[in-house]
């Protein structure tokens, strides 16, 4: 038998605190010093630890926490999306400035997403299947109870326990890091090359979402309100869409999970319309109501119209022993103060309920007048002692003096695939854009060119400030050097038309639904691009996976689901190929629909290149 070469390496695993606290939040930076006593690293296989906590750090009592609504991070890419730039360097040198973390994140992860990668991901890193309650794993679920039986009907019935309702909680995710550094599959001469990792936190509002039931729709109807109330019933309102928060079956007590009559069991907390109602005692939220109403009456007390109130109780109205039969099954909210002027009043029609101001891009709720017990706090996040979880490498002693050897002759190289991200601005109203990418790379494997819609960006109602957007484009061509690639127009047409329509009040969005149309040649340079940017794509339906509500254009401004569009070109020919830009012209040309061509734009374009690093007696260089 031939003599094998093979030799046995040994592995071990620790954890680098930050060196500068254990506590961030809204841009802060998170410093980590990776030092030469660590040896070999595997940082492929290394990754952050923190604990995330989906509380602004100035709503610092259990008050202040309750009135604020139930919230998640991105859906797609979960606690990624609070980082905003990553820098790398060595001894001071620059290795790595990875700007736009999050949107290169949002590419990445929504083209290589499968069922099995979306499970573990959703456990690991924050990630999941929704912006509902059932599938957020920053907040406890509420707990349902049965209550005691009363006389009147808003406090019959399965009711939510006032110790135990959702509450943030501090959450440990574990995330890969993206870049040239951390997914190199060479182990990393720390020994040679000490590192420092640098992490700037992002807005609070870009990456905080809202629960809602899909599509930014967070207003839930509520039943109407007869005329001659009183009592209790005067501060009293009946979510009627059931549907939205998983009440299976129709009014009877056994089209409820558990029923008024039935102990919870375990296991069928999902089937609780409550255990998954993203209201809470000690909410504020506003109720609307058309002129002409009761509640209208009191719409001038409050900034952006509607009132506000102080949610005091919640529950499912008993089955069986109640006795105003059109509210069988239904949830009651009941406030601290009555939400109508007096008893015996005309009553209040199409009515709704919502849990941010929907009139000022989703910010927190803010009293004028009376009426709510306290105003809402400040969306916002913190994060709690983050760890870079670093695998060590520990190879025998032939192989580290071979390795010096190489260091002390100049011969220590390590290629790895990096990126550099070029903003473009693009006024509203402009419609053929011609725009100058300063490359100057010698070794270029892709561009990605994200267009971004820049209004609206600080809310937790979309994601426009870190996803891709359509945005009414029309169709797009680089040009290098002089020559246009690829060598006719990209047309995207076709994916200005929606497959769905708006889903009715009473219906969620369905998981199997796709955002639009998606333009042949287009999803073509798509696959291209990310092939050649190392990214091992398996779909490309995220594209344009627009709002539901395209029932015109103007609709498709707004990214409320999970996705990302781009455009792109691939450079490389072949495995491990790339191309010379150094002191070639590079322009893309992006030509907009002249209709409904109202929102200013940035484009965020990220140049896949290949870059190496030199280790030799003289220290580190780099070379790209």
């Amino acid at each position: 038998m031939p003599r094998s070469d093979a030799v046995q390496i040994g592995y071990d695993s620790f954890k680098v605190p930050a060196r500068n606290g254990n506590a961030f939040s809204e841009g802060n930076i998170v410093r980590f010093n990776l030092e030469r006593n660590m040896g070999m690293a595997d940082l492929a296989n290394s990754y952050l630890e923190m604990e995330v906590e989906l509380v602004h750090p100035t709503n610092n009592t259990d008050a202040l926490k309750n009135t604020m609504p139930m919230v998640s991070l991105e859906s797609d890419i979960g606690a990624s999306s609070l980082i905003e730039e990553m820098h790398i360097r060595s001894e001071g040198r620059p290795i790595e400035s990875l700007r736009h973390y999050a949107e290169f994140a949002k590419i990445h992860y929504n083209a290589t997403k499968s069922e099995a990668i979306m499970n573990k991901r959703c456990r690991l890193e924050g990630c999941a299947k929704s912006y509902m309650p059932q599938d957020n794993s920053f907040f406890t679920n509420n707990q349902p109870i049965a209550s005691v039986a009363a006389a009147n009907s808003a406090v019959n019935g399965i009711t939510i326990a006032t110790n135990n309702f959702g509450k943030a909680i501090r959450r440990k995710v574990c995330l890969p890091l993206l870049g040239g550094i951390f997914t190199s599959p060479r182990s990393f001469p720390l020994m040679g090359m000490p590192l420092e990792v640098e992490l700037i936190m992002a807005q609070h509002l870009r990456v905080i979402r809202v629960c809602n039931i899909g599509d930014g729709r967070t207003s839930v109807r509520v039943a109407d309100q007869a005329a001659g109330l009183a009592g209790v019933e005067l501060s009293t309102v009946y979510i009627q869409d059931r549907a939205q928060f998983n009440t299976p079956g129709s009014n009877s007590a056994a089209g409820i999970t558990p029923n008024s009559v039935t102990a919870l069991t375990e296991g069928e907390e999902q089937l609780n319309q409550l255990n998954n109602c993203w209201f809470r005692p000690g909410q504020v939220v506003r109720i609307l109501a058309p002129a002409g109403s009761d509640i209208q009456a009191n719409n001038g007390d409050y900034a952006g119209g509607g009132i506000n109130r102080t949610i005091q109780s919640i529950k499912v109205i008993d089955q069986l022993n109640n006795v105003n039969v059109n509210f069988l099954g239904m949830i009651a909210i009941t406030f601290t103060t009555p939400i109508t002027g007096a008893a015996g009043g005309a009553g209040s029609t199409g009515i709704t309920i919502d849990t941010v101001d929907a009139t000022t891009a989703g910010l927190p709720l803010t009293v004028v007048g009376g009426g709510a017990d306290i105003n809402q706090g400040q969306f916002g996040y913190q994060v709690f002692n983050p760890r870079l979880v670093i695998q060590k490498v520990i190879p025998p002693p032939q192989v580290m003096s071979q390795m010096a050897s190489a260091i002390s002759r100049g011969g220590m190289n390590m290629d790895i695939v990096s990126w550099t991200a070029i903003d473009n601005a693009v006024p509203a109203g402009q419609t053929n854009t011609t725009n100058i990418l300063p490359i100057d790379l010698s070794r270029v494997k892709s561009i990605m060119s994200v267009p971004t819609n820049t209004n609206v960006q600080d809310s937790v109602l979309n994601s426009n400030a870190i996803q891709g957007a359509n945005l009414n484009a029309f169709q797009y061509q680089y040009q290098v050097d002089g020559k246009l690639i690829p060598d006719r127009v990209v047309d995207m047409r076709v994916e200005r038309f929606p497959v769905v329509l708006t889903p009715l009040n009473d219906e969620t969005l369905k998981p199997y639904r796709i955002g639009s149309f998606v333009s042949g040649f287009h999803r073509y340079e798509a696959e291209k691009a990310l092939r050649s940017a190392n990214i091992d794509y398996t779909n490309t339906n995220f594209l344009t996976n627009n709002p539901s509500t395209l029932n015109t254009i103007t609709n498709n401004y707004n990214q409320t689901e999970p996705g990302s569009w781009f455009v792109g070109r691939s450079f490389g020919a072949g495995v491990g190929s790339s191309k010379n830009l150094v002191g070639k012209s590079v322009l893309l040309y992006l030509n907009y629909n002249t209709a409904n061509n109202t929102v200013g734009k940035l484009i965020k374009n990220f140049v896949v290149h290949i870059r190496t690093i030199s280790l030799d007696m003289n220290g580190v260089s780099v070379f790209y």
